[in-house]
């Protein structure tokens, strides 16, 4: 009993080294930060593993730098659990912020670009995003599957970094009509533009 009682205060004071730490100790510390991250996830909102803009992938990167730490004894427990919890605080204010006061937001966030218009490339914008032609269309075909940009009436740069597209409307053309054994045939074509 005493034992268990030994390992308990190993595992929750910050008083000991990480080489001082047992085995037991760290896999105990391991499930408790295992838990407060899956709290953080649920109670914080989709956002944090969303990736939904910069700001939150910042918020991602530091809460799991941080707390991976306490889990071999690299920094204190409960001041860990403490950051966190401020961080995450943190976050929800200047997610309500972006919420209420768009010029914020936009601050905070940024702002989508618009990368194709009816097909035809923004260049400038392209070249202030630092994205050629060829990652337009890599990004083209794997998110919108499309393989040209003069196939979209729009394509715009997302805040998170993704890009979203709309195609040009395909207008549905009769190329043949056949009629053979009292079968009708009808072939159709989708044409390219508006």
């Amino acid at each position: 009993m005493e034992t268990a009682w030994v390992t308990l205060q190993e595992t929750f004071t910050d008083q000991i080294s990480g080489k001082n730490l047992s085995i037991f100790a760290m896999s105990i510390r391991g499930v408790l930060i295992f838990v407060v991250w899956v709290v953080i996830v649920r109670v914080a909102d989709r956002r944090v593993l969303g990736r939904y803009s910069a700001f939150d992938v910042v918020l991602s990167v530091m809460i799991g730098a941080v707390l991976g730490r306490p889990i071999n004894g690299g920094a204190p427990l409960w001041g860990t659990l403490a950051a966190v919890a401020a961080l995450v605080a943190v976050h929800w204010m200047l997610a309500f912020a972006s919420h209420r006061w768009r010029g914020f937001g936009r601050l905070i966030k940024g702002d989508p670009h618009t990368l194709v218009l009816e097909g035809r490339l923004c260049r400038d914008q392209m070249r202030k995003d630092l994205l050629t032609e060829n990652d337009l269309k890599e990004m083209l075909r794997l998110r919108a599957r499309l393989a040209e940009p003069s196939e979209a009436r729009l394509v715009i740069l997302e805040r998170n970094g993704q890009i979203s597209a709309i195609p040009l409307a395909r207008k549905l053309q009769v190329v043949d009509v056949a009629v053979e054994s009292d079968v009708q045939t009808v072939r159709l074509e989708f044409a390219g533009g508006a």
